[in-house]
């Protein structure tokens, strides 16, 4: 790839992250990555403003009469809210619920309870000064935390979330602590109402397995941070809506008890191992069996990284008076997250696996080196499902890898058309973004099929052939620093009823006579590079994507990466 190009690139992906700095809807919010610290009602250790940007006061819960808040030591909750005298750009929300704080179901599945509750903590946040009410409702419908629930109460979760919005107005945050797994609110149906999500990536498990690994590893359970949030992301939290949670404190099993990081103490001929693979410590007894899993200085730097790389909204921890009295892992997760700028989010759709696996798994490799060289992040769906307006809202393009134009949900269809019709961000589709028509079950999707020119799918080559590509439009973006003709191993070179020439900008097309074997599947004037110009959305369709052979040709490569500078890129503000 030539140097001009990757600074192109560069410039474009810089100019995009700045746009992407505000992450929510809250004209409030602080420009960069948060950091929320949960301080609760009976410690009372003073946070320290410079290590945190959030405070999420613990607790609140739902009064007797289901119809109000009532909050756990008002007056320490006044002296945290006091704290933004000295620091102005600090927001501090009270946090409802928490482990074992009940009454959610009853109020929540009556309209004029749920109504007055919401009125109250609207009421709270303006007598004490918040900025915000946090809910950690643990867990609609489920009774695990010894409370009452209800099976309407995944629905009523989605209610409660739409009048506090309502009653709070748009000026103050709405968040949510979320467990690990996703699986008890509908997160599509909220993302409109609420700022970000803060994911309780810890208590996933008791030793001796770690409660929470970053990934997996032999001394992990099924779930860890990286499975959460991607838990999330499939269940419709977009990244740049996502708060990474971690412990301050250490979990034990039957052997031991657990600890807060200030009081972890190694016990005679035990040891602290650090799990390389899971990226967590853990204290081993001499038999090499774990007594506690917990976090230190290693295990939070490489959580906070992960942040930055996947680019999260920011991270949380529980809880503030965990940590030790020189605030070790809260200045290492301020230095590495508070405040650093959010980058360019690219979204890619892949199926995963299949005759395509080896070529999806190539791709994705590439994009993200590409992502990591170029300061982008990069958020992975198999299915379109979590797709809304909302979700899609924080992501400069998307690359349809390897998914083709059926089995979206109806939301999904009209966010995506609203993406690319209104020009909200920018597309590059491959292979499988035409095959257009009826498969599976599924119709035609009218709106792809004019998207990609009018085409419907007819045929392809099953067994493959290499083919030589004809640059078309030599100046256009895509095609700067790519040679005039190429040739490209291993592909499928769809054919379809009619060509879309006539109703796209054909870039590049492949010469039939070139094909390698030779095949009787063709279609004459046969383009596989194009844009459709009259969409608002920058978008680039390139015909081939089968083989991982593609990555080993620089024409290839050096496209690839030219259209996602060009992609990302806007002609007017959003």
């Amino acid at each position: 790839m030539k140097k001009t190009i990757k600074i192109l690139a560069a410039a474009a992906l810089a100019a995009l992250s700045m746009a992407c700095t505000k992450a929510s809807d809250n004209s409030a919010e602080p420009e960069g990555k948060v950091v929320v610290a949960y301080v609760t009602s009976w410690s009372d250790v003073m946070p320290d403003p410079e290590v945190v940007t959030h405070i999420n006061y613990a607790f609140g819960h739902v009064n007797d009469t289901f119809d109000g808040v009532r909050i756990d030591n008002e007056e320490r909750l006044r002296s945290i809210v006091a704290l933004k005298e000295e620091a102005p750009e600090l927001k501090v929300a009270l946090s409802v619920g928490g482990w074992g704080s009940g009454r959610f179901s009853e109020m929540a599945d009556n309209d004029s309870l749920r109504q007055a509750f919401a009125a109250d903590c609207a009421r709270v946040a303006e007598e004490f000064g918040l900025d915000g009410i946090d809910i950690d409702w643990e867990y609609p419908g489920s009774s695990d935390a010894g409370i009452s629930s209800s099976e309407r109460d995944r629905a009523n979760f989605t209610k409660l979330m739409a009048d506090l919005r309502a009653a709070l107005g748009r000026d103050k945050l709405l968040t949510l602590a979320s467990s690990a797994g996703a699986q008890y609110i509908d997160f599509t149906d909220i993302m409109g109402d609420v700022d970000f999500v803060n994911i309780m990536a810890y208590d996933m498990a008791n030793a001796p397995l770690h409660h929470a690994a970053l990934y997996p590893s032999a001394n992990t359970p099924e779930l860890t941070a990286d499975g959460a949030v991607k838990a999330h992301i499939a269940a419709g939290v977009p990244a740049h809506k996502l708060v990474l949670g971690m412990p301050f404190y250490g979990r034990g099993g039957e052997k031991m008890r657990g600890a807060d990081f200030k009081a972890i103490a190694v016990p005679d001929s035990c040891t602290v191992v650090f799990d390389s693979i899971a990226v967590v410590p853990m204290i081993v007894d001499q038999n090499g069996e774990m007594l506690m899993g917990f976090d230190n200085v290693a295990s939070i730097a490489a959580k906070c990284d992960y942040i930055i790389d996947n680019d999260l909204h920011g991270a949380m921890y529980w809880d503030y008076d965990g940590d030790d009295s020189e605030l070790t892992l809260a200045r290492t997760v301020a230095g590495l997250v508070k405040g650093k700028p959010n980058k360019a989010r690219i979204l890619v759709l892949n199926e995963g696996g299949g005759q395509h696996g080896p070529f999806t798994a190539e791709a994705m490799k590439w994009l993200r080196d590409y992502a990591k060289q170029n300061g982008a992040a990069i958020t992975e769906l198999r299915n379109a499902d979590p797709i809304t307006d909302e979700f899609l809202s924080g992501y400069a393009t998307v690359v349809q890898l390897d998914f083709p134009p059926y089995t979206w949900p109806d939301a999904a269809v009209k966010a995506f058309e609203s993406y690319i019709d209104e020009g909200k961000g920018g597309w590059i589709g491959f292979h499988h973004a035409t095959l257009l028509g009826e498969f599976d079950g599924f119709g035609l999707w009218k709106w792809f099929s004019d998207f990609m020119g009018g085409i419907t799918f007819r045929n392809y080559i099953a067994g493959l052939a290499d083919g030589t590509v004809a640059v078309e439009d030599s100046i256009h973006p895509v095609m700067q620093g790519v040679p005039a003709s190429f040739t490209l191993p291993d592909d499928e070179w769809y054919t379809y009823d009619v060509s879309p020439r006539p109703n796209v900008h054909v870039i590049a097309s492949v010469d039939e006579e070139s094909y390698s074997p030779a095949s009787d599947i063709r279609m004459g004037d046969h383009p596989v590079v194009w844009s459709n110009p009259a969409k608002k959305a920058r978008n680039v369709y390139f015909q081939f994507g089968h083989s991982p052979r593609l990555f080993e040709q620089e024409a290839f490569r050096t496209m690839f990466a030219n259209a996602l500078g060009w992609a990302m890129e806007k002609d007017t503000a959003l």
